[in-house]
């Protein structure tokens, strides 16, 4: 199976932001969210895991890839931008409820949609991602420092930080599917994709991020025991964000890219997740 052959290029709308997703099989509906340095077809093993019972969503987020990379950091905000693409593409797609998995800023993505439209998140599943305030504390302690420093770069020297298409996807072992992520971030905007740490995160002192809702949707985390930019203790006290059944993974070995380092792990585990009804989950208290 390839994404040539496979995969269909759709596209959505938010007012005058275009997204292009990939979409594939037919099915409950699984939505994937990419991250830095990375797209929508950085997913493909999953979409060819699940694509045969699932119909399977993967957007380029805005400043990546096909969709549109509109100028200026503020375009970037979780809420209400990032937020309202992911509702676009369920829009496009003529769907009110979906399972999101997310990874990296497509996992913070992930939790603030949980979060403020609960009822559009039918199971959420996080890989690589803190909730958002663990996450905010763990960039403001000192002792991370070495996890985040090139999270401060990017904020400071700005586009002189970000290295070329090729070292950015140095990431991915397969030939591929790392020519294919190449060609994608040539077509990406150094400052869009800047915009997600000037929009989102504090350059100063990192404030507490105050009352949020619970999530109520049945919550998988899964992260790498050996990633280099998220400290594991950012993923501590993860039960106390959501109001349903969490299950907290460490994958042994691996570092932050899990979908690609642990691919048949991670389908699997989101198979078995998502394919539970939500009330299961409850059903076991």
């Amino acid at each position: 199976m390839t994404p040539e052959t496979s995969f269909e290029s759709r596209f959505a709308s938010n007012r005058n932001i275009k997204l292009q997703y990939t979409a594939a099989g037919s099915g409950p509906p699984i939505l994937f969210l990419h991250g830095f340095p990375d797209h929508g077809l950085g997913w493909r093993r999953q979409i060819e895991a699940l694509c045969g019972n699932f119909r399977v969503l993967a957007p380029d987020l805005r400043g990546f890839g096909r969709s549109d990379a509109p100028r200026g950091h503020a375009h970037y905000a979780l809420l209400p931008h990032l937020v309202e693409d992911v509702l676009s593409v369920l829009a496009a797609e003529q769907l009110s409820q979906v399972s999101i998995v997310g990874h990296d800023w497509g996992g913070t993505i992930a939790w603030w949609l949980a979060m403020r439209v609960p009822q559009a998140v039918r199971h959420l599943v996080v890989l690589s991602t803190p909730h958002p305030r663990n996450y905010l504390r763990a960039i403001a302690d000192p002792a991370n420092a070495r996890y985040f420093a090139y999270m401060r770069a990017f904020q400071e020297a700005g586009a002189a930080a970000m290295p070329a298409p090729a070292e950015l996807a140095g990431w991915v072992a397969d030939e591929a599917d790392r020519q294919a992520l190449v060609t994608s971030l040539q077509r990406s905007g150094p400052e869009a994709m800047l915009g997600y740490y000037r929009a989102n995160i504090p350059l100063g002192r990192v404030p507490d991020i105050g009352p949020l809702p619970l999530v109520k949707a049945p919550t998988l985390v899964m992260f790498g025991a050996n990633d280099p930019y998220v400290p594991a203790s950012a993923f501590d006290g993860t039960f106390r964000e959501v109001d349903n059944v969490t299950s907290v993974v460490a994958i042994p070995g691996a570092g932050h890219f899990i979908h690609h380092q642990a691919a048949g792990f991670v389908s699997r585990e989101v198979e078995g997740w998502v394919t539970r009804p939500p009330s299961s989950f409850r059903a076991l208290g």
